[in-house]
């Protein structure tokens, strides 16, 4: 018998989508960042100062264009993105070391996350609910460790990035298969 299409259900399928999407984008640049280490840093630091550029320079044109004191603001982050894009194009190390804290904050974020899910997991009676509390636990020292030691690693750093966002993704991946498994079974 055929469960009939409800606005909940397509909502928990929408749902499930965009989370399994954003765990494979996750564990494609993890692999990236593990494989391609040294690419990744260029490809990185040169995207982002590119990107500081130019949203400063757009900020300072659209001051030019306007000259009213309401955009003063926005020749100051203007000038403050376009500088800082340079410095980062000229010094990569500077925008790696930022970059690198951010995100081992993001990853922190998503690690506990998914400390929350595993006890969710087990709250739902899942035996193996602590594979996945280890596995984000691991995670969290981890990205803590990025955070609090930005430089230290270089390439390493990279690699260990992507380590976690593929750590990270299939641990993901694996709470929603086991979730639909559950909710299907429901």
């Amino acid at each position: 018998m055929k469960i009939p299409d409800s606005p909940l259900l397509r909502a928990a399928r929408e749902i499930k989508m965009s989370f399994t999407f954003s765990a494979i984008a996750c564990l494609v640049i993890g692999l990236v960042l593990l494989l391609l280490p040294n690419l990744s840093q260029v490809v990185l630091c040169t995207t982002v100062g590119i990107v500081l550029v130019v949203y400063g320079v757009f900020n300072i044109i659209s001051f030019l264009m306007e000259r009213g004191p309401a955009y003063t603001l926005e020749l100051l982050i203007g000038i403050a993105a376009t500088a800082l894009g340079i410095f980062s194009l000229i010094n990569p190390a500077f925008l790696m070391s930022f970059l690198f804290t951010v995100l081992g904050v993001l990853i922190m974020v998503g690690s506990i996350c998914g400390i929350r899910r595993a006890l969710n997991l087990r709250a739902f009676g899942f035996a193996q609910w602590w594979a996945a509390m280890l596995s984000s636990c691991a995670t969290l020292l981890l990205a803590l460790s990025i955070v609090l030691f930005p430089g230290v690693y270089g390439n390493m750093l990279m690699m260990v990035i992507g380590i976690l966002l593929i750590v990270e993704s299939v641990s993901d991946l694996l709470a929603i298969r086991r979730l639909s498994h559950f909710s299907r079974n429901l």
